[in-house]
């Protein structure tokens, strides 16, 4: 489970070395959300292929760390236009916000499908 101590520790990034525990605390809460999101799945602590999305969606969002962007980014909105009489909000897939992690999330994803059969259902028949 990653901790702000240790994505401090394998970043090498001066955004990440500069914020606060409690910042980076609530970028890896984040992250695990969107990642929750994107694979539609529960957040598996103890998966180290994971844990690699998680840290690096950690890090692309704690390089942009503004909450304005992160809030647009996490909403999957591409372009917002206000033209006086109406407002156009146009939504892109459900993503990460980083191509990378979401890269990394798909290979998981066939990863974990592959070791167990196929599927995350499964039927028991009495």
């Amino acid at each position: 489970m990653l901790k702000p101590e240790k994505v401090k520790q394998q970043s090498s990034t001066r955004a990440v070395q500069d914020m606060t525990p409690e910042r980076l605390s609530y970028l890896i809460e984040e992250a695990k959300v969107r990642i929750e999101l994107f694979t539609s799945r529960q957040y598996v602590d103890e998966d180290s292929r994971l844990e690699v999305a998680h840290f690096r969606l950690v890090e692309a969002m704690a390089l942009t760390d503004n909450d304005e962007i992160l809030g647009a980014e996490a909403r999957g909105i591409t372009t917002e236009s206000d033209q006086g009489y109406s407002w156009a909000v146009d939504r892109a897939n459900v993503t990460t916000g980083s191509p990378l992690v979401d890269s990394l999330l798909r290979q998981w994803m066939a990863f974990t499908a592959e070791a167990s059969d196929g599927g995350n259902v499964k039927a028991m028949l009495l």
